[in-house]
């Protein structure tokens, strides 16, 4: 089992890898808002982490839960944008998107939200972290070229703003 989890781990890491060198490329993989300019961005691993699970074992008579602990990768997207509008703005949310290069079949997508205050006339580096599960295909991060989308804006006097076409939103 543990042989098994650093071979995977090895893997990931160089997939990680791959994915990171194929970045940021021309701008056209940047989709900003109004008011919001995207300078960069990034997908990185960052190894993996333990999380607390709830274990249930149900039988004919009684059920019984125990806490555990399972190992997750880490990965932590980060976008970098300028504000160059008016007031600050509250929250900023993204779409890191994995495309085929060959296609531009979308081969997975992360919501991402961060709910730090960028001023106006500021540039700011957003960061999440995404966990995936050891048994989840990571398949999109080799294979797949990048791009982030901001899906949603929302400024400090509570206006919104969100694409006209709906990217970021599920059919």
């Amino acid at each position: 089992m543990k042989a098994t989890l650093k071979a995977t781990l090895m893997l990931v890491a160089l997939a990680a890898l791959a994915a990171a060198a194929q970045g940021d490329g021309d701008g056209a993989d940047r989709r900003g808002a109004p008011g919001l300019e995207v300078s960069g961005f990034e997908w990185k691993y960052e190894g993996y982490a333990p999380v607390e699970v709830m274990r249930s074992e149900k039988s004919a008579v009684s059920l019984k839960a125990k806490r555990g602990t399972d190992y997750v990768f880490k990965y932590v997207s980060r976008l970098t944008v300028r504000h160059t509008g008016g007031g600050p703005l509250k929250s900023v949310e993204w779409a890191h998107v994995f495309y085929d290069p060959a296609t531009g079949k979308e081969l997975k997508r992360y919501r991402l939200q961060s709910k730090e205050p960028v001023a106006a006339g500021a540039s700011l580096t957003l960061s999440k972290a995404v966990f995936i599960r050891p048994e989840e295909s990571t398949r999109h991060i080799a294979a797949g070229r990048q791009r982030v989308e901001v899906t949603r804006v929302e400024s400090e006097d509570g206006a919104v703003w969100r694409p006209a076409d709906g990217a970021g939103r599920k059919p």
